[in-house]
């Protein structure tokens, strides 16, 4: 008895060990660097939908970059410089845009860059330099 239950047991089991849904990824480029996020689809869900031309963005300028202030905070970062700040459309979402942040701080002479994906909702997220390829 107990043997028959046994696959309807594991196909319970196994829905929500495949429920994982993967981020998504956005690849952008800024100053000629190649820059990931990993962006899960909650936090484009709960991105308000904007449309230019149409109204404001729901999110200034100002307030990502106090939000990336706010975020450095907690990461005790200091002594920053802001260098560049782009909007541009989350791919393959037409109405989901977002800021990208290029920050820099020097440190023992050396400049070290950051780069920040900041969405509508105001959620910064830290983005990757993707590493040249070796040739």
């Amino acid at each position: 008895m107990l043997l028959r239950l046994f696959p309807v047991v594991i196909l319970l089991f196994s829905k929500s060990l495949f429920a994982y849904e993967s981020p998504i990824e956005i690849i952008e480029y800024i100053d000629n660097v190649k820059v990931v996020a990993f962006i899960s689809k909650a936090d484009i869900k709960d991105t308000p939908a904007w449309s230019p031309f149409k109204s404001k963005p729901p999110l200034s300028i100002e307030k990502a970059l106090n939000k990336v202030k706010l975020f450095l905070h907690k990461n005790d970062l200091q002594n920053i410089t802001m260098h560049e700040i782009e909007l541009k459309r989350v791919p393959h979402h037409n109405e989901s845009w977002h800021y990208l942040v290029k920050l820099s701080y020097k440190l023992n002479s050396e400049v070290h860059n950051h780069y920040f994906v900041v969405l509508m909702s105001g959620k910064v997220i830290a983005a990757l330099k993707e590493p040249e390829s070796i040739k």
